[in-house]
């Protein structure tokens, strides 16, 4: 009888408990997102492109919206840094950041014009450019990554989403 009790007493404890917590709704949004950090690589052909990303000698087909699609083929042979969900052998992107280009560190973000000086703007705030490239000024608005000292130069960029005419 104190065998029954205590199990129907651990059953009940189980169910209140299950009762806190709302069922998911079965979609993307209701899994929480995972980060896989490698280098971008590109194979087929420009009708049949996959996008897959190089890390600790495993390579992770990417899936992700046509933008994404479109600005990570860009960056072939970068290291980016992607956000998303893992779906069996396959990485769904919601969102990658630019880190590095041949081992050197990168600033992902978007091109701005302030007041005639040349700004990066990203996650975490403007950062003005103290000598860009000339090249740069023709891509106000494009989402770039930008590699050396910002302050100084010289700097080597990359395009990542070109500006909308």
């Amino acid at each position: 009888m104190r065998r029954l009790l205590v199990g129907i007493g651990a059953s009940g404890a189980f169910l209140a408990a299950l009762s806190c917590h709302p069922a998911g709704n079965g979609t993307r949004a209701s899994i929480a997102p995972d980060s896989l950090r490698g280098i971008v690589s590109i194979t087929g052909t420009a009708f049949e492109q996959q996008i897959a990303l190089r890390s600790d000698n495993h390579v992770t087909p990417l899936a992700a919206l046509t933008a994404d699609s479109l600005a990570l083929s860009r960056l072939g042979g970068v290291e980016v840094l992607v956000i998303g969900t893992r779906t069996g052998d396959r990485f769904h992107v919601d969102r990658f950041t630019a880190v590095s280009v041949a081992g050197a560190p990168v600033v992902d973000g978007i091109l701005r014009d302030d007041g005639g000086r040349l700004s990066l703007e990203t996650a975490q705030g403007r950062m003005t450019l103290g000598n860009p490239p000339t090249a740069l000024r023709n891509l106000i608005a494009a989402r770039v990554w930008i590699g050396g000292p910002l302050d100084s130069g010289p700097n080597t960029f990359g395009v990542i989403v070109p500006p909308k005419k």
